[in-house]
Parts: structure tokens; C-alpha cells; sequence
């Protein structure tokens, strides 16, 4: 067996897929290193084996001095043989390119245990005593160097076949034999336990070591894709940076165009047209500061210009941007005096905008307050900024500094933001070389803390601020009023206008849909989902046209519960988002959206499809109405308003239920149908269909179907009725006096016929029947037999019913007994009883 079937036979895979080539690339590749590692490992163990052969060989002259000192000059010869073959491997182990390790390994078990064979010859052949060195040398070969054991084979296959054919050559008396017997015994199990052991081992070994590589490959693939990811981000720094100065040109031109026209003095619509422009514009250019700001943190491009400012005037500037003329919302403690500081003030602008501005959109719109106070020592200015709004969940409280996290990340979420703020302001101080931090209690509110070097400055060095430093904040918003609900549906002078449901949580936004539709349609608003599903059960809008972020219920949550309510599910809902993209759109659809508009949008698109989809929904609407009354000629009308409007399917597909059945038939028209003719007989039934037909109607009864004369009717299905025994009596009893009139009016045409009337109760299988051009809605049971059988055995005018349907309505009608009757198929005989007239009173 060769070295190479030997590593062959411990390969823990072998591939056979499609795949094979690549994976057999990667295995070669790892069988080839792991021989390597394994050449290396024998190399160093087989060092230690030949010392400790070179040593060990001398040391036992001792034990042949003691033990056979009459063969010892024989036996010092044979151990000088082995330590020259011991030196010369040695040699050969120090010249690796020679011969490989493992031929090594075979040569140091081979040299020495053939002189110990020749030892045990010159010492009386089986008998001596010296064949347990051959044990010692495989034991020594097999666990200093415990690899390959095709090696190890090899070797004690030689050794043995050279002890045994050496001795046997040299002595084969009975004795011998004997004694060759019981050595083999523990020189063949001493080999085959020390293969065991060396398979394993390698096998072991094997595993390791890929294991080992394939955790150095992973922490190599690791460091690769971490680079990767390195210099996608500085790819994406990059990025921002450069789109954010590409924007801020045209942004700036847009609020100049804004700022000017405001100086021309135009009218009222015209001026909230102008300053909702200039504050969503001015927002968007803050947005892409903090943006530009973030990509130049993370190049390292961030430079302070630190001036001395004096911070009470600074903090003051800033908050006032938050005030109204309704009511002071900031207080201030230990700003009366000037607080100098060296720090670039157009960045801690940045800060304060950011702490205040969230201190108030996390607070209560008419009782959020805000507390800035300062404490100044001699090298550190600390500032407080308390709020009395939410507060922040304690397992929040480490990550709001973190870039893009948003204590609510969700599509409900109830405030707006991008979660760039805090993490600049942190970026900001920190290359203040101060500190930032936060306590929150939920519900108490929350206070952020900053501490800011001072600097060496002086009360005479403090400079003024310039103007392009005070135009670098968003535009407050606080002097916009919203129009309110009743005023823009009131303000519609066409009542016929059909009604839309606008929601949107940005005030802004809701104000220019609402001054686009108006026109068209009547206008009613809301400001998140919570206020527009109340809106919508009361007014029942022509369409709702929704965000899909929104606080306390978003529009998906909105949508869920619209669709889910019998009354409000035909309500057409449309989508304006701004989540834009293919997934946004699937999703919106999926979820049950009628139609999805992505922001920014056409205004022409918008009305176009608010007006298609109201129209067709209208349509829709009259075709349902118009499939309902041609069902209705063939099903009950409340079935055919269940079929049409999709309502109470598996309640249609098959159910049981109690019901009563009324079961009439007229008397003598088999013999009338044999005699009159086809256009005589056809007018009759009409008559007598019409007029049942009618009576069914009036008493709301589920007419199953007309079969010629035989007409059957049931109550409590699919509608349910609490008396249903009673209220089908009192049609039985009117459904009498109608066919008596008709009976009177046949009989002056000489037509002879009457009518008899069974009535029963009990529990039936009820459901649509048919197929898909023609259905019935059927009741199947012994109840439906039952009443059949009871108006074949009644003559005309009686109305027949078995003693229990009786107990159930004798409290309202009179009665006699018609006998004791045997029915077709029913086995048993049937007290019957005839039912006269309503009691009186």
C-alpha cells in the first residue's frame, strides 16, 4: 500500500456533484498543506526517536552484561551494526530532500528491530526473552511519531516476517515452535492495537487541521470584507459629500427665489404658498448639512472654527427660534450674564437646534416646556437642557447617540426624524473635547447635559456673530395654523362632490393635498390613522388618501382595520408615500391598497387617479346592485346580496340549522294539467305563483324553488328569525285565505282546484346548489320530508302539523285534531292536527 493510498483512505470528503471541480481545487489545496504540516510534524518527532534510539541502544549493554554476559561480545557487534544504521538515518533525517519522514519512520523500526532479531538467534531464537524489544520498537515508533500507519504497517510487516523466517531457519525443534505461538500473541495484537491508535490519531489530526484553516481562511475572508466594507463607507462618505455640495447650490438659489418673492408683499394664499416653500426647503438644506457634516467626520476633514462668542447669547438666538407669541415655551436660568466661550458657533448652533428641537417634538404640543440652565466654572461650562415630554426607555438610553437610531423605528412611529441629530451633536462636542449625556425617567421627561471647556478667553474678547451664521437653522413652523376638518368640508358649496379622506401626519403636506383637491372633490383631513379611522366610520368617504408613516396608527395598520369591518372594506384606498421603489409599491398593494402614488408626484396624476378610481368604484358599486336584482329572481334577495357582496361564503358553501318549512301543493291539478291547454295552464300557475310568491315576500320567507304547483318555503335561513315556528304559522294561515280567494276566481272559469298546506320544524342542512350558470339555495332533511308528506295528506284549506310543532306555537292559534296518520316514508304513525285561526287578543 502505497503513502499516497494511505492519506487517501482518511479524506473526510469526497466530491461527486456538479461542484466537484471547484471543491476539488479547495481539497486538493488543503490535502497538500495538511501534508506538509504532517511532513513537518515527523520531522521533529523523528529527531526525538533517534535520539532516544542513539541513547537508548548503548544504555541496554548494561542489561546484556547482567543477563548474558557469555553472549556479550556478540551482542555489543550487533548493537554497534545498529547504532551505525542509527547514525547514518540520522544523517539522512538532517537531508530531508533525500528521503521523506515517514520512509525515515520505517527505517528506524526496521534497522532496530532487525538486530533485535538477530540478538534473539544468537540468544536460543523464540525462546529468548529479547523478542519483547521488537514491542518496544513499534511502541516507541507509534507514539512519538503517531502518523501514517501504512508506514507503520509496512514496518511491522518486514520486522515480523524477518523475526519469524530468521528463527525459523535457525531452530524448528517442538519447543521453539511453542514459544513462536505465544510471542505471536502479543507481538500481532501489539501491532494491531498500535495501527488503531495511529488511524485515529491522524484522523484526528486531519480534522483539526482543517479546522484550523478553515477559521484562519474565515478570519482571512473576514479581514477582506472588512476592508471591503472600509472602503465602501469611505466610498460612501465620499458620496455624500459630494451630491450634498451638488444640492446645496440649487437649494440655496431656490430659498433666495423664496425670500424675495416674500418681499413683494403678496397676498395671504399666496404668502402660505411661499413660507411653507421656504420652511421645507430650508429643512431639507439643514438635512444635507448634517449629512455633508457626518460624511466629514468620517473622512477626518472636520475642522473647528473656534471663535470667542459669548454661549448666552448664542443659546438665546437658537431658542428663540422655538418661541411663539401665544405663550413662552424655554425658560432660562444663568443667562443674564455673558457667558464667554471659545467654540465655532456655527457648529454648536447644530447642537443646541438639535437637543431643543427634540425636546419639544418628544414633549405634549400645548404643555412642552423646556428648562435651559447654565453653571459656569473656571475651566468648564456645564449646561442643562430638561424637558417635560416622554422621556426615553432605559434600554434606549445608550443607543440615541448611535447614527440613524430612532428610539421608534417603525412605520407607526409617532415622531418624525432621521436619527442624525444626537449623533452629530455627540461628533460636534466631542471635538470640543466636552462631553455629552443623558437621565431620563419615562414620563417625567429627560435632561441632556453637556460640558464644554472654556478656553482662555476674557469678557474683552468676545466677538459678534455674523449673518450668514444666523441663517443656518430650519425655519420655525409654530406661526402656521392648519385649516381644521369642519372648515374644509364646509367651505364646499357642491354637496354632490364626492367626499375624500386625507391623512397625513405633516401639516404641510396635508394643507397643499387639500388645497390641490378641492376643486374636485369635498375635503376632510386627518393627522394620523387613529383620527382618520374615526373620521371614516362616521362620513363614509368616496376614498381615503393616506401616508403610509403616521404616528400612534400607521397607514398599513389603518388599511388592516378598513378592511377587516364589513362597512367600511369597499372604501377605496390609495397610498401616498414616500417610500418609493418596487418592494414599497408590492407591499402596499399586498397589503390590501387599491392604488399607490410615491412622493414627490404629478398634481394631474393625482387627480387623475383619485377621480378614476372613485368613478370606478362607482361603477363597480352599480353593477353589484345590478347583479344583485337579476339574482334575486332565481335566490331569496338576502342571498343574493350575501352571493353578490362575497359576505358569509362558507355559511353559503354548506351549514345545519333549525329551521321551518312550509310545504304547499295544489289539489287537482294533475287531472286540470291533463285537460287544459299549455297557454291556460301556464296563466294559472302564474296566478298561483305570483300570489304565494307575494305572501313570501311580505313574511321574508326563503322561497327554495317552484316545482310546477309544489311551492317550499323555510325561515331562520339564512336570516335568522327568534319565532320562526310562529312566523311561518301566520303565513301558512295568509297563504290559506289568498289561495280560498283564488279558488273562488278559478272555480267561475270551471277550473276545479284547491290547495292543502304541511308545515314542520327541525334541523335541515342548508347551502347554494348548482353550478356556475344556475344556482339554488336548497335545505335537505328529514324536516323537508316531513312537511311534503303533511300537505300531500292535507285537503284543501287545512293546514297540517305534527303534535311537536304544535307545543311551539299553540299559545297563538286554534286547532283540531286530524287523526293519527301513517306517512310515507316515516315508520312510525303521527298524531296530525289541523290549525283553524289565530287566537283572538
Amino acid at each position: 500500500m502505497s503513502l499516497g493510498r494511505g492519506v487517501a483512505i482518511f479524506q473526510s470528503t469526497i466530491p461527486t456533484s456538479s461542484e466537484g471541480a471547484n471543491r476539488d481545487s479547495r481539497h486538493s489545496h488543503t490535502s497538500k498543506s495538511y501534508a506538509d504540516w504532517r511532513d513537518q510534524f515527523a520531522t521533529e518527532r523523528l529527531r526525538l526517536l533517534y535520539y532516544l534510539g542513539l541513547i537508548a541502544n548503548p544504555v541496554f549493554i548494561a542489561a546484556d552484561l547482567l543477563l548474558h554476559s557469555e553472549h556479550l561480545v556478540s551482542l555489543i557487534l550487533i548493537r554497534s551494526i545498529l547504532e551505525l544504521g542509527l547514525l547514518s538515518c540520522f544523517f539522512l533525517l538532517r537531508r530531508t530532500t533525500i528521503l521523506k519522514p515517514t520512509a525515515l519512520v520505517v527505517l528506524w523500526v526496521v534497522i532496530g528491530n532487525f538486530c533485535i532479531v538477530h540478538m534473539t538467534v544468537v540468544l536460543g531464537g523464540f525462546t529468548s526473552t529479547y523478542y519483547s524489544g521488537l514491542n518496544l520498537v513499534f511502541l516507541a515508533a507509534a507514539v512519538i511519531v503517531p502518523i501514517s500507519w501504512p508506514s507503520h504497517l509496512i514496518a511491522q510487516f518486514a520486522c515480523l516476517a524477518y523475526y519469524y523466517g530468521v528463527n525459523f531457519l535457525h531452530d524448528t525443534a517442538s519447543g521453539s515452535i511453542n514459544a513462536a505461538i505465544e510471542n505471536s500473541f502479543f507481538l500481532v495484537w501489539t501491532c494491531v492495537a498500535l495501527l488503531f491508535s495511529i488511524s485515529l490519531y491522524e484522523r484526528l489530526q486531519r480534522a483539526e487541521f482543517q479546522a484550523r484553516q478553515s477559521e484562519l481562511n474565515a478570519r482571512r475572508d473576514l479581514e477582506a470584507s472588512n476592508q471591503k466594507l472600509l472602503d465602501l463607507d469611505r466610498l460612501k462618505s465620499e458620496f455624500f459629500a459630494n451630491i450634498s455640495h451638488e444640492l446645496r447650490t440649487p437649494l440655496t438659489l431656490t430659498l433666495g427665489a423664496f425670500k424675495t418673492l416674500l418681499k413683494l408683499s403678496p397676498g395671504v394664499e399666496h404668502e402660505s404658498l411661499l413660507q411653507t416653500g421656504l420652511r421645507n426647503t430650508s429643512r431639507l438644506l439643514f438635512m444635507i448639512n448634517e449629512l455633508l457634516d457626518l460624511a466629514k467626520f468620517d473622512s477626518g476633514r472636520t475642522q473647528l472654527r473656534k471663535r470667542r462668542v459669548d454661549l448666552a447669547v448664542l443659546i438665546q438666538n437658537v431658542a428663540a427660534n422655538f418661541e411663539s407669541s401665544q405663550k413662552s415655551r424655554v425658560h432660562t436660568k444663568g443667562l443674564s450674564q455673558p457667558v464667554v466661550i471659545e467654540i465655532d458657533p456655527r457648529q454648536m448652533k447644530k447642537v443646541f437646534y438639535n437637543l431643543f428641537s427634540n425636546a419639544l417634538k418628544f414633549s405634549d404640543p400645548e404643555e412642552g416646556q423646556i428648562w435651559i440652565r447654565v453653571n459656569v466654572t473656571e475651566r468648564v461650562v456645564e449646561l442643562d437642557i430638561e424637558d417635560n415630554g416622554i422621556g426615553i426607555p432605559p434600554a434606549q438610553l445608550q443607543r440615541i447617540f448611535e447614527r440613524f437610531t430612532q428610539v421608534e423605528g417603525s412605520a407607526s412611529r409617532r415622531y418624525e426624524g432621521s436619527g442624525i441629530g444626537l449623533a452629530l451633536a455627540k461628533e460636534i462636542v466631542n471635538l470640543h473635547g466636552g462631553t455629552i449625556s443623558v437621565e431620563s425617567e419615562m414620563g417625567r421627561g429627560s435632561t441632556f447635559t453637556l460640558k464644554l471647556p472654556c478656553g482662555q478667553v476674557s469678557n474683552e474678547d468676545v466677538l459678534e456673530m455674523d449673518d450668514d451664521e444666523a441663517t443656518v437653522l430650519p425655519l420655525a413652523s409654530h406661526t402656521q395654523n392648519e385649516e381644521g376638518t369642519a372648515d374644509i368640508g364646509s367651505s364646499q358649496s357642491e354637496d354632490n362632490l364626492p367626499l375624500v379622506l386625507v391623512v397625513d401626519d405633516n401639516a404641510d403636506m396635508r394643507r397643499y393635498l387639500n388645497r390641490l383637491l378641492r376643486p374636485k372633490f369635498r375635503i376632510v383631513v386627518a393627522k394620523d390613522g387613529v383620527e382618520a379611522l374615526e373620521q371614516a366610520r362616521s362620513i363614509r368617504p368616496a376614498l381615503i388618501l393616506t401616508d403610509g408613516m403616521m404616528p400612534r396608527m400607521s397607514g398599513y395598520d389603518l388599511l388592516k382595520v378598513l378592511r377587516s369591518e364589513k362597512s367600511l372594506r369597499w372604501i377605496p384606498v390609495i397610498f401616498l408615500t414616500a417610500r418609493a421603489g418596487t418592494d414599497a409599491h408590492v407591499e402596499s398593494l399586498e397589503a390590501g391598497a387599491d392604488d399607490y402614488i410615491a412622493k414627490p408626484f404629478d398634481e394631474n396624476e393625482l387627480l387623475t387617479r383619485v377621480g378614476n378610481l372613485i368613478h370606478t368604484r362607482a361603477q363597480e358599486k352599480e353593477l353589484r346592485e345590478l347583479q344583485k336584482e337579476k339574482m334575486a329572481q332565481f335566490l331569496p334577495s338576502h342571498v343574493a346580496d350575501m352571493i353578490v357582496s362575497g359576505d358569509r361564503d362558507e355559511f353559503l358553501n354548506g351549514h345545519r340549522a333549525e329551521i321551518s318549512v312550509v310545504f304547499v301543493d295544489l289539489r287537482g291539478f294533475t287531472a286540470y294539467a291533463e285537460t287544459a291547454q299549455p297557454e291556460e295552464l301556464m296563466a294559472v300557475l302564474k296566478e298561483y305563483q305570483s300570489a304565494i310568491g307575494k305572501i313570501v315576500s311580505q313574511f321574508n320567507g326563503t322561497l327554495e324553488r317552484f316545482s310546477g304547483d309544489a311551492i317550499m318555503i323555510f325561515f331562520n335561513d339564512p336570516m335568522p328569525v327568534p319565532n320562526h315556528m310562529e312566523q311561518a304559522t301566520r303565513m301558512a294561515l295568509a297563504m290559506r285565505e289568498r289561495l280560498e280567494q283564488l279558488a273562488s276566481h278559478w272555480n267561475t272559469r270551471g277550473i276545479k282546484l284547491g290547495a292543502g298546506i304541511g308545515l314542520a320544524a327541525g334541523y335541515a342542512t342548508l347551502g347554494v346548489i348548482g353550478f356556475e350558470q344556475r344556482h339554488d339555495y336548497a335545505a335537505i332533511g328529514r324536516v323537508t320530508n316531513l312537511a311534503a308528506r303533511l300537505c300531500s295528506e292535507a285537503q284543501h284549506g287545512q293546514i297540517l302539523v305534527c303534535e311537536k310543532f304544535l307545543q311551539g306555537v299553540e299559545d297563538v292559534v286554534d286547532s283540531e285534531s286530524a287523526g293519527k296518520l301513517t306517512l310515507k316514508g316515516f315508520e312510525q304513525a303521527r298524531h296530525v292536527y289541523n290549525i283553524i285561526r289565530l287566537k283572538e287578543g
